[in-house]
């Protein structure tokens, strides 16, 4: 729900983002259900939502983002690119999905207990230093502890609990027979993986590259002799700081993407065999140890615990995942299936206010900003006298020139930092697969959000990674 992503990032006091991001849904919901008047704004299969429970939500998220008045309200709207129009139509969608989501769980006989309530209380208040802290949040954002769990706690149980029992259903009768079932599909994918750890080598201030494969040679050579382990020399020595504190483990290449350079290299080892040489890539000089391999049974897969753990791992949170995606197409089928009906809003409504004067000063806002850009421009060549178009063009190469060599080392420096934190993406890449939780379940859009939070942060890790991956 946007209006309600505008709620949660307008908290600005002590707490109330910590709040937020604790409660996973954000602060929906908190206008109430109360009625108050007799008009109402939509009905679901039958359900009445009175116009004042808009209202009351409108409100309270203008006391908690301090747009109480009309000209900070106006300004808001204008540059969030909403009407009052716009505005009560997300919040009256929002009261649509949690009717629907009542009625689904009565349909699914989805009953949300007082012991479930209070644990996920306690988990919440376990987020912050003391309760006084949990209370201190809660007021910020304008909650009390009964309106938190009335209005966030038990909604989000609800369509949890009606997430698990519509994926219940879907895979009735299946049971670990469908994870065995996605393990011998990718038992080709599986086959022969090799899990490795590496060291990876940058040069120094002032070191050129025969300098530095020599120095990863002398590296691999005491490594060879003895003089001291793989593990020791990684933490001690690879600029890939992240896998370093595992010995230089970044995990199996069959669950990531290696720069090709390194999976070559791979290619060519056995089990706990090191490269004859350092591997050189655009990152440095990589010196890999194979530590594992994985071969499919003869037979094939025949039973989960035949995998290895992380592939164990891997394959919960893609049903996870699935499991979500599903349940969001399930409940967008629901709600099109679903008799609502939303009437015309009525006149007189306090957040309906005149937009125009705030669209004008919004424009010429604008084309001032655009008449300030264009007076700081340089005079065209026509208007230019000689001398000056001469010393304009000297200023503007040696400015390229600067440009041109701070770009060079700061891609030097972004590339150093990059490799650095390489194999710590893809090792967090493969580890997070293990903490995917029911609250990817957690009601349609909920669901929705958090798996694309969850694949946003996978990617903005594997795009990160390149120490050792592309």
């Amino acid at each position: 729900m946007k209006f309600a992503s505008f709620k949660s990032s307008a908290l600005k006091s002590v707490g109330a983002v910590s709040l937020c991001v604790a409660l996973g849904a954000g602060l929906v919901g908190c206008g109430g259900n109360g009625a108050g008047g007799g008009a109402v704004a939509a009905t679901v299969n039958g359900q009445e939502i009175m116009e004042q429970t808009v209202t009351d939500y409108i409100a309270n998220f203008r006391t908690s983002s301090s747009l109480e008045s009309d000209e900070a309200w106006g300004e808001w709207m204008v540059a969030n690119g909403y009407t009052p129009e716009s505005v009560r139509e997300e919040v009256i969608d929002y009261y649509v999905n949690q009717d629907l989501y009542d009625q689904a769980a009565k349909e699914y006989n989805v009953t949300v207990e007082q012991a479930d309530i209070d644990a996920a209380l306690d988990e919440t208040k376990a987020m912050f230093e003391s309760d006084e802290a949990f209370q201190e949040a809660l007021e910020a954002s304008s909650m009390t502890e009964e309106s938190y769990i009335e209005d966030v706690i038990r909604p989000n149980l609800l369509q949890t609990k009606l997430a698990e029992a519509v994926a219940a259903q879907d895979t009735e009768g299946e049971g670990d027979d469908a994870t065995l079932a996605q393990a011998q599909a990718m038992s080709e994918q599986f086959n022969g993986a090799k899990r490795s750890s590496h060291i990876l080598l940058t040069a120094e201030e002032g070191e050129d590259d025969a300098a530095l494969a020599a120095r990863a040679q002398e590296l691999l050579d005491q490594i060879n002799a003895g003089e001291i382990s793989f593990e020791d020399a990684a933490s001690q020595y690879s600029t890939d700081t992240g896998s370093a504190a595992n010995g230089g483990d970044v995990g199996w290449d069959a669950l990531s993407t290696f720069v090709t350079e390194y999976q070559d290299a791979l290619a060519g080892l056995e089990k706990d065999q090191i490269v004859t040489a350092p591997v050189k890539s655009e990152y440095g000089y990589h010196i890999i140890k194979v530590t594992d391999v994985y071969e499919v049974p003869e037979g094939g897969i025949t039973s989960v615990d035949q995998l290895p753990t992380e592939f164990q791992e891997y394959l919960t949170y893609m049903e996870q995942s699935n499991a979500s995606q599903n349940f969001s197409t399930w409940f967008e089928e629901y709600r099109n299936n679903a008799e609502i009906t939303v009437n015309p809003m009525p006149e007189g409504l306090p957040y309906d206010i005149d937009l125009a004067p705030y669209e004008e000063a919004a424009a010429q806002n604008a084309e001032g900003d655009a008449a300030a850009t264009e007076g700081t421009e340089q005079p065209s060549d026509e208007t230019m006298s000689a001398e000056d178009q001469a010393a304009a063009d000297a200023a503007a190469a040696d400015a390229a020139a600067d440009e041109a060599a701070a770009g060079e080392a700061g891609a030097d420096a972004a590339a150093a930092d990059e490799a650095g934190d390489a194999a710590a993406a893809d090792q967090a890449a493969d580890e997070a697969a293990a903490d995917q939780t029911a609250a990817d379940q957690a009601g349609a859009d909920a669901a929705a959000d958090q798996a694309a939070a969850d694949q946003a942060a996978a990617d903005q890790a594997a795009e990160g990674a390149e120490g050792t991956q592309q």
